[in-house]
């Protein structure tokens, strides 16, 4: 949140202006203006983090032989091409389930990204944000609490003289205007913010609806009963500061029953089903970096210093998850052995890695296949009758993948398969 520092200008001008009216005009208006006074220098979150969401049986039916999840890459405003790969699946909007990995919007075409925006709204898609979603959200947000503190005159202002500029570099014009026009509303931008880039643009043409479904995106999508997480950019196994079998670390010990469970003990499937959810839960619970919401955003390594990147440098989260995920070794105490995990594995599916392509791991499923820059918009089919399919064969790289003809692939998940299924994007 902004310090009272970063708006002291304006906090100065109406701190004297209330002073001045104590002693000139009755005391409701002294009220009213240090009412206005307080919240000009409260700044709020802009950011309205939606932290995690649960996913019941029924919101990802992977057990129903009737029904299917299709789990979306990222779309980026490329509207033919997410069109035609609802084709491609046969998508069935009164059987399936859409899921998307966040960053629907920006990037491409501005009116792709409306109209992307707009199907999701109005069906309610479930999905996660991006950190781009996330730059127009906080946009919105302070749009808002502009106007509502009644700087709604000089935003539409600021607009129609960018309208009638119509510049080439809007960014450039509008931080030469803003410079220029010594407003006290132009100082409530936040540092480093970029008026007219187009994450304000679209920010500032969605409607209500959209944006609230915006809102309405968490970081992180937990499905317990098919062992997966979706989160943009991913989460991470452990806490990278320690060792993975250190006793501080979720997967390194066994979960224990929650208070009051009086079901079946041992290694009955129900109390393992039940552990494995506390267990996935206490990942996302305690493992720090992922109560971090920059890090579900952006991040795509772990440097050697155990700091998290959001650049190509260092090593991608995706082998760090998949090196531990393969430790796992349930949680009979018989197999326990020394540098093993008492866990099961579970499968992160996420975008943000474009420069990774289509990112096909035993444990995680990486999106991205750079639609955006005319490469491939992918989906992955989650299909009951695959689901207990045995995959046989080899876990192809991406650059296989990528390069194949077929536009089916059959790969690993969970326990059983999986299809990946692309499209090409112009």
């Amino acid at each position: 949140m902004l310090s009272v520092q970063r708006h002291w200008p304006q906090f100065l001008i109406v701190t004297v202006l209330v002073l001045f009216s104590f002693y000139f005009f009755p005391s409701g208006t002294s009220a009213d203006l240090w009412q206005h006074a307080t919240a000009l220098t409260r700044v709020p979150d802009f950011s309205h983090y939606v932290p995690l969401h649960t996913l019941s049986d029924t919101e990802f039916p992977t057990h129903d032989p009737h029904r299917r999840v299709i789990v979306l890459g990222d779309v980026h405003g490329m509207y033919e091409p997410f069109q035609a790969l609802l084709d491609q699946v046969s998508y069935d909007p009164s059987a399936d389930v859409l899921v998307h990995v966040g960053d629907i919007i920006t990037k491409g075409p501005p009116k792709g990204s409306l109209a992307v925006l707009s199907y999701m709204a109005h069906h309610n898609i479930t999905g996660v944000r991006g950190n781009h979603d996330q730059k127009v959200i906080e946009w919105r947000s302070w749009l808002e609490w502009v106007r509502k503190l009644g700087g709604a005159r000089w935003l539409a202002q600021f607009h129609a003289a960018a309208h009638a500029a119509d510049p080439a570099d809007p960014e450039r014009w509008a931080a030469k205007y803003l410079k220029a026009s010594k407003s006290r509303w132009s100082r409530t931008i936040p540092r480093g913010w970029k008026p007219l880039s187009e994450h304000y643009r679209l920010a500032s043409d969605m409607s209500s609806a959209e944006y609230e479904y915006l809102l309405s995106l968490p970081l992180v999508l937990h499905a317990p009963s098919a062992h997966v997480f979706v989160a943009h950019a991913g989460v991470l196994p452990s806490d990278p500061h320690y060792k993975p079998t250190h006793r501080r670390q979720p997967l390194a010990r066994v979960p224990a029953f929650p208070d009051g469970y009086e079901g079946g003990q041992g290694n009955s499937e129900e109390a393992r089903a039940l552990l494995r959810r506390v267990q996935e839960a206490a990942v996302l619970a305690h493992v720090p970096q992922n109560g971090d919401p920059w890090v579900t955003l952006n991040m795509r390594g772990v440097l050697a210093d155990r700091s998290i990147t959001r650049d190509q440098d260092g090593t991608p989260w995706a082998e760090v998850w998949n090196y531990e995920m393969g430790l796992c070794t349930g949680f009979e105490p018989r197999r326990q052995r020394e540098a093993k995990l008492p866990c099961y594995p579970a499968t992160v599916v996420y975008g943000h890695a474009a420069f990774r392509n289509l990112d096909i791991k035993r444990w995680s499923v990486g999106l991205d296949s750079g639609c955006v820059y005319n490469r491939r918009l992918s989906a992955l089919v989650l299909d009951y009758h695959l689901r207990n399919t045995t995959f046989e064969g080899e876990v192809k790289t991406n650059d296989q993948v990528v390069a194949g003809q077929k536009k089916r692939k059959t790969i690993p998940f969970g326990e059983g398969s999986a299809l990946v299924v692309d499209v090409e994007c112009k």
